[in-house]
């Protein structure tokens, strides 16, 4: 039998059509969508299986759906696959991956969805960072590249794979830090995404997060979950409020969590959502054969299949 964890990627999984197939599924799915949709105040349904790019993918509304969208394909999932014996979050999907442990009811995850939103808006607006990919370097090398910078700023903000780390820096630091690992052959690649989360630099923005989560009342954890926060295991979430606050400012220690879910005799990591970077980390951790996207239910159908086989 199958040992399996479901991992929830973090911002930025939200699509057009994401939802067809999906919020209609059965009835225990139609019902997470009808109980958000009257804590959003839209339809989300319709948003998530109709909605275009623009409208689904914007920061008002994008993780929030993605939220739903995963908690949906976990309970799919129930009519496929074995039971997931524990849960790993990347970043904000420590937030759905709580909500589908039980941490939080989907009104309070929604609202702790709600509270990360408004903090990621402001921490983007407070200035312009550059975030890079790294692959083909060791994280240890990294930190002493960044540690060796002396001017302008660099900071590593998530360790993914044994040689796949993720910086963020203004203009000056990153292009010292970027011309040494050159020298080495290490591949970096630009994202998209420009903000300072997983940093010191957030620091200023946690304080209002913080302060609505504590007043959202919270439940012992039913699934296990490998922090990405600490690295390991963490069996109860006494203090959401300050957990999270902690999560924002410190890098993403991924691997760490993978590589300890894997000790513990994982074998089977499924991807709740679309994130190929998130799919290709874990592949490069637990090997290709015990690695899926689940993105739709012809997805999880697929994947019981394979691991029957």
């Amino acid at each position: 039998m199958k040992k399996i964890a479901f991992v929830f990627p973090g911002y930025g999984c939200s699509h057009a059509g994401m939802g067809k197939g999906v919020c209609d599924y059965s009835e225990n799915v139609k019902k997470i969508y009808e109980k958000a949709s009257e804590v959003l105040g839209f339809n989300a349904e319709e948003l998530s299986a109709k909605g275009r790019s623009a409208d689904v993918t914007d920061e008002e509304v994008s993780f929030q759906l993605q939220l739903l969208h995963q908690l949906s394909l976990a309970e799919a999932a129930k009519d496929f696959l074995p039971v997931p014996e524990a849960f790993i979050g990347y970043s904000a999907g420590e937030i759905t991956a709580m909500t589908a442990g039980k941490v939080f009811s989907l009104e309070d995850g929604i609202a702790v969805a709600n509270a990360y939103r408004d903090m990621r808006k402001e921490a983007v607006g407070a200035g312009k960072l550059d975030t890079y990919r790294l692959r083909n370097v060791k994280h240890e090398f990294v930190s002493l590249a960044s540690d060796k910078c002396l001017a302008g700023f660099v900071q590593m903000t998530a360790v993914e794979a044994p040689e796949q780390t993720v910086i963020i820096g203004d203009e000056e630091g990153l292009k010292a830090v970027l011309k040494e690992l050159a020298k080495h052959k290490v591949n970096s690649v630009k994202l998209r995404d420009s903000l300072p989360l997983h940093s010191v630099m957030v620091f200023p923005y946690v304080s209002k997060l913080q302060d609505i989560m504590r007043n959202i009342g919270h439940s012992d954890l039913s699934t296990k979950m490998y922090s990405t926060l600490y690295g390991k295991l963490v069996d109860v979430m006494t203090l959401p409020s300050d957990y999270f606050a902690k999560q924002q400012v410190n890098a993403v220690r991924f691997y760490e969590a993978l590589a300890a879910s894997i000790d513990d005799g994982f074998d089977t990591f499924v991807i709740l959502g679309k994130d190929k970077d998130l799919l290709t980390a874990v592949k490069n951790v637990a090997g290709e054969a015990n690695a899926f996207i689940a993105d739709s239910i012809e997805d999880i159908q697929k994947i019981a299949e394979k691991i029957k086989e």
